[in-house]
């Protein structure tokens, strides 16, 4: 098994720097449970696909590489976001995450496909619910954000995980992106004027090469 450790310290990104101050007196604890929740796994997924990433470059599958290093970057820009708003409710979190992979490029390919399915089919909804009834607008935003990123990697990381298990590698994209806003992943800007997501113009997405 190979295993690093990475420390993140929780601090504010632009993402909130135009949002409301929510006061958090008034603040259930759940909400301020799930952010935390969120920058842990969020951390502990990017941490991952680093790992994977060096995986699939000693192997030479460099599109792959470039994937999972646009991925990486893609799940810390949730754990930005996150913690903007949690600490715009007053709160910290110092994560270390430790993250473990297989010695198996498809093993570890196809739990980065279980992790993101998890993520927007359980964990990210009932989220969303709940800062919506503590109106926590920032929160809402931020869950979206993360959960229709998710979903998206999890079709592009089958996509991928197909085309190697048929040794079409050279099908892979070699060049991947991801938008600094909302960490949406693209293999192509082929047919993208903006992110569907969060509207940022595809000029803006961030360049992964390996």
């Amino acid at each position: 098994m190979k295993k690093f450790t990475l420390i993140l310290i929780a601090a504010a990104c632009f993402f909130a720097c135009t949002s409301k101050k929510t006061d958090s007196t008034k603040v259930d604890a759940t909400t301020i449970e799930n952010l935390k929740t969120a920058i842990t796994g969020e951390s502990n997924a990017s941490a991952k696909y680093a790992l994977i990433s060096d995986m699939a470059l000693n192997l030479e599958q460099n599109g792959i590489a470039a994937m999972f290093a646009a991925a990486s970057f893609a799940e810390n820009i949730h754990v930005q976001n996150h913690t903007a708003v949690l600490n715009e409710l007053g709160e910290t979190i110092e994560v270390i995450a430790e993250p473990e992979i297989s010695d198996c490029l498809f093993e570890n390919i196809q739990h980065a496909i279980d992790g993101e399915v998890y993520e927007f089919t359980e964990m990210y909804p009932p989220m969303i619910d709940q800062a919506q009834k503590e109106t926590i607008m920032d929160a809402v935003k931020t869950f979206t954000y993360a959960k229709k990123a998710e979903e998206t990697h999890a079709r592009l990381y089958a996509e991928t995980l197909e085309l190697l298990k048929a040794e079409k590698s050279d099908e892979i994209a070699k060049v991947w992106y991801v938008c600094p806003d909302c960490g949406n992943l693209f293999g192509t800007l082929d047919g993208y004027e903006i992110c569907a997501i969060c509207g940022v113009n595809k000029v803006d997405f961030i360049p992964f090469e390996k």
